[in-house]
């Protein structure tokens, strides 16, 4: 298969309420670069270049985790070393842990302060 680099992924953006608050926690949570942005767009730019942003809809409604009216449209994985040692931190954060852990498979599911779920995975 050819490699096409005329295409590049810019950023993963999430619609929520409070796009710096949710920068902020992004930032906090990851130990990214800090945060750009005002209150309808922001960013959290990683030391490799990766981006995620924060769009503002003032009509935001949280996904209903694992299923419901409003299922996720998708979740990122934030990959660490020790699940368990990560896991006081990112509450400390404002995470809010969804009690869908799976030890045996690496993960752990977390909602962010918007109510995007995202895991933590080995």
């Amino acid at each position: 298969m050819a490699e096409n680099r005329a295409l590049r992924l810019e950023t993963v953006v999430l619609d929520c309420p409070e796009p710096l608050a949710l920068a902020e926690f992004y930032n906090d949570l990851l130990g990214w670069n800090g945060v750009e942005g005002d209150d309808r767009w922001a960013s959290v730019t990683g030391p490799d270049g990766a981006k995620v942003s924060f769009q503002r809809d003032p009509e935001f409604l949280a996904p209903t985790w694992p299923e419901g009216e409003r299922p996720q449209m998708l979740h990122l994985d934030i990959k660490v070393e020790d699940i368990d040692a990560e896991h006081d931190r990112v509450v400390s954060v404002g995470a809010k842990p969804l009690g869908a852990d799976s030890p045996e498979r690496g993960f752990r599911v977390y909602a962010d302060p918007a109510g995007h779920p995202f895991c933590l995975v080995t």
